[in-house]
């Protein structure tokens, strides 16, 4: 048993997938909406017919959905191959995990993305300067991506160091609405994958049983609450 039962085998706090990011987009709708009514009284519902939410309110609902569609494929299997935890706050922040899967070969951090467009990885470099690669997405670089998801990869890897369990952690990006190559990509070792891609991942052999994944996804359900 990789993690000691007496101090994880607690019933695990569930969460739903995408729901601090609802919350969120409700949460800056509804402040817009105040704000409107308050300036325009006799005005209010034609400003609101006319005029809808800014794109810094709309990526909250994109993202809540994104979140959602890959919560349900890591959902189909939650029981036979993994536990499942979604959208945990990162404690001593405001920002969240999307996605925890443990399987039997350890924890995947996944993380959702519903960008649009073409994605693309770049590399440049050679035998005379380092190999460096880039993920593009509708020509942007969106490597930053990577290292938002590094960060959440290397604070459950922690976690579990701290109570001496030798389990694996990886991460991956899993794509909503974006068209992906025809031949899987990856960059520093991090998939970047549709929903199929991803259920792939998450059935790979392993030598974790179902108790172990138990008892790891209670330990980490205790450090990262539900967001």
């Amino acid at each position: 048993m990789p993690v000691q039962p007496q101090a994880v085998l607690e019933p695990v706090e569930t969460s739903t997938a995408g729901s601090s990011a609802r919350r969120e987009f409700e949460r800056r709708t509804a402040r817009r909406e105040a704000a409107i009514r308050e300036r325009h009284p006799r005005l209010r519902g034609l400003l609101l017919a006319l005029f809808d939410d800014p794109s810094s309110t709309k990526v909250w609902a994109q993202g809540a959905r994104g979140e959602r569609l890959v919560g349900r494929k890591i959902d189909e299997l939650a029981g036979e191959h993994l536990v499942a935890l979604h959208d945990r706050r990162i404690p001593g922040t405001k920002a969240n995990v999307d996605h925890m899967a443990i399987t039997a070969c350890g924890v995947w951090v996944v993380d959702a993305k519903s960008h649009t467009g073409r994605l693309e990885v770049r590399r440049s470099g050679g035998l005379f300067s380092p190999r460096v690669a880039k993920l593009f997405i509708s020509g942007r670089d969106q490597s930053r991506l990577l290292t938002g998801l590094q960060k959440q990869v290397d604070l459950v890897r922690l976690a579990l160091i701290e109570v001496d369990a030798p389990i694996e952690v990886r991460g991956a990006l899993c794509f909503v609405d974006t068209e992906l190559p025809w031949i899987s990509e990856s960059i520093g070792g991090v998939p970047l994958v549709g929903r199929r891609g991803l259920a792939k991942l998450l059935k790979r052999e392993g030598t974790l049983t179902s108790e172990d994944r138990e008892a790891v996804a209670s330990f980490l359900a205790s450090r990262f609450p539900p967001a």
